[in-house]
């Protein structure tokens, strides 16, 4: 059982990469059946977002973490479907802090975390966080750094 169990997952996450979530569901399906790993669940919740329920994604999310606290790319889908989709950035921006925690080192991370204090107004530790990425070798970052570094600027020199 074991074995198809992770048969079925690893068949699964090829078509997830293929963009085949609705072939890719019944594969994950059939190994959380089987056997219910955080992985599975991740997955699934991958395949639940693809096909746009969100409530059936971050429900899989959420018991991968239960049988796995410890996963920052889990903490990264949560993040960014409540930024994008459930428009709640401060539990965003909770669960992002959690995925950064967990890989500190992540230059992407730190962007996604960034982009949502900025959002919220926290231009200092937005700046901070694009300094991070940088410096962690991400070039995207450098454009958003002088961004809200002049629009720090300008609010500073506004009042």
């Amino acid at each position: 059982m074991l074995q198809e169990a992770q048969e079925s997952m690893a068949f699964g996450a090829s078509l997830l990469t293929q963009g085949d979530a609705s072939s890719a569901l019944t594969h994950i399906s059939r190994s959380l059946q089987l056997h219910p790993t955080a992985d599975a669940h991740y997955n699934m919740g991958i395949c639940q977002y693809m096909l746009k329920d969100t409530d059936k994604a971050l429900d899989h999310w959420h018991k991968s973490l239960s049988l796995d606290p410890n996963q920052a790319d889990v903490y990264v889908s949560l993040g960014n479907i409540y930024f994008m989709s459930k428009k709640d950035p401060q539990q965003a921006i909770s669960y992002m802090t959690k995925a950064q925690e967990l890989a500190p080192k992540d230059p992407e991370i730190m962007f996604n975390l960034a982009c949502m204090q900025e959002s919220t107004g926290g231009l200092e530790p937005a700046i901070q966080l694009y300094e991070k990425a940088v410096e962690h070798g991400l070039e995207k970052a450098k454009t958003y750094l002088r961004n809200a570094v002049a629009k720090q600027m300008a609010q500073k020199s506004s009042k």
